[in-house]
């Protein structure tokens, strides 16, 4: 299958079939290495099938993300590249992996990636997907009632 190329790696617009290896009805089949982004921020999707997909999230150093939870999916993040620093709402969560490490979040809980450098980053997502759409797939934590609650004593202190 011809990949479009630019510089080297496959082109961030291609699709997922484009991104891919292989593709059977049942098999797909794509390289981390081959669509890995180092030098930029992207959200890379690899695959998807019924209810799970991979993609790879490309942190630029100091990158972060919103505290937020997916109320429909599970998560499971593999560092690949770089360092993710991840930190949760509840006492412990709060970790920095590196390459091989990889960290499984379950449906509903919140959470907050961050690459602290110093170099890009790049962690390989697998996520399930719900059979039905939920009506808001993200949920940030500040619109929920604990966030809401730590906003207005954090202001009235």
């Amino acid at each position: 299958m011809a990949q479009p190329e630019r510089e080297g790696r496959r082109d961030l617009y291609a699709t997922i079939g484009e991104r891919q290896a292989l593709q059977t009805k049942g098999w797909q089949v794509a390289s981390i290495d081959e669509n890995a982004v180092l030098d930029r921020s992207a959200h890379v999707p690899l695959t998807r099938m019924g209810e799970a997909a991979v993609i790879l999230n490309c942190y630029a150093p100091g990158q972060h993300d919103e505290m937020h939870a997916h109320p429909s999916e599970e998560h499971v993040f593999l560092v690949w590249a770089g360092k993710l620093h991840l930190t949760g709402i509840e006492d412990g969560e709060d970790v920095t992996l590196g390459p091989g490490q990889f960290v499984h979040i379950d449906a509903g809980y919140y959470y907050r990636l961050h690459n602290p450098g110093p170099d890009g980053a790049v962690y390989c997502q697998f996520r399930t997907l719900p059979a039905k759409p939920p009506k808001r797939r993200i949920v940030f934590f500040a619109e929920s009632a604990r966030g809401k609650r730590e906003a207005a004593e954090a202001a009235g202190s």
